[in-house]
């Protein structure tokens, strides 16, 4: 096994797979090959593949929430004739089901993952289905995706080089994700699989700061995504300053508009406490800046 092919490593997927719970597609995203490739090798491996579509209480109730074959098998990580084969077993009704899902509104998905920037996992947590329904519904309305890179950047892969660049360097991890042309999400998974210990928020000055050129440094809570998008959709994704809208504002800077705690996250004991309404503001890029330089020593 070597750093191009992590995929080789038995313990790597097992930790995935079994550990974490990744299906076989988000595993295979992770290590930078193909869904067939982590199947193959979980055979190899002899490492059990999960049967979900096995279980029929779980089919019943999937189809009682409306859901496609095709959904079902996003869902649960398998093929569409699985499923179909399995619901005739169970004696389940297998006929086109025709109600509409939250995931297969245009509108619905623009508003999350454009609007509110969400990822296609969080899309998907929100909307309760598979982030493969996601990916593909989106693809079907033609909504144009953000970068993904598919090769892991051997950067990331290589512990050494990754901890220098972090700690020895003190790039944030959108500086990182930046430069090696990925998600800064996908810097933060690699860190945490490294063991690396990653900085709190807040605690670099200057242009180490967590907002330094629009950088995000790590962690502002659990319930962040959701704070962030009820937040943009109450001020009706405008700039409560300015005025300027979320898409004026992204066709000038590139990128969406900015929410903004107005007391700082380093004056609550945890991120999650910092996140209510009352204390989030919708702001462009500009008037953040105003309010709050990105080289001063504040915390958002």
């Amino acid at each position: 096994m070597t750093s191009e092919t992590p995929w080789r490593n038995a313990d790597r997927l097992r930790s995935l797979y079994i550990d974490e719970g990744l299906t076989t597609r988000e595993a295979g995203e992770k290590l930078g090959c193909s869904r067939k490739t982590v199947e193959n090798w979980l055979k190899k491996h002899d490492i059990e593949k999960s049967k979900p579509w096995e279980d029929e209480e779980r089919l019943r109730s999937l189809r009682r929430r409306g859901m496609s074959e095709s959904d079902i098998s996003d869902e649960l990580d398998c093929s569409q004739g699985t499923v179909h084969n399995r619901l005739r077993k169970f004696g389940i009704d297998t006929s086109r089901t025709r109600t509409e899902q939250p995931w297969h509104d245009e509108e619905t998905l623009r508003e999350l993952y454009v609007e509110s920037e969400l990822t296609m996992d969080e899309v998907a947590s929100e909307l309760g289905c598979g982030r493969q329904a996601i990916e593909d519904w989106i693809h079907r309305h033609g909504i144009e995706t953000r970068s993904y890179n598919p090769e892991t950047p051997a950067e990331l892969q290589s512990e050494s080089k990754l901890r220098s660049m972090y700690h020895t360097d003190g790039m944030s991890t959108y500086a990182i994700a930046e430069q090696l042309d990925c998600a800064p999400s996908t810097v933060h998974d690699w860190l945490h699989d490294h063991g690396i210990e990653t900085r709190t928020v807040g605690s670099q000055p200057g242009e180490l700061h967590h907002r330094w050129k629009g950088g995000v440094d790590e962690y502002y809570g659990d319930n962040w995504a959701e704070q962030r998008r009820k937040v943009l959709q109450r001020d009706n994704y405008e700039c409560q300053r300015c005025g300027i809208t979320q898409s004026e504002h992204r066709s000038q800077n590139d990128i969406g508009l900015d929410v903004h705690h107005r007391q700082p996250i380093r004056t609550f004991q945890s991120p999650e406490n910092a996140n209510t309404l009352d204390n989030l503001v919708t702001l462009c890029r500009s008037c953040h800046n105003t309010i709050e330089p990105p080289n001063a020593k504040q915390n958002d």
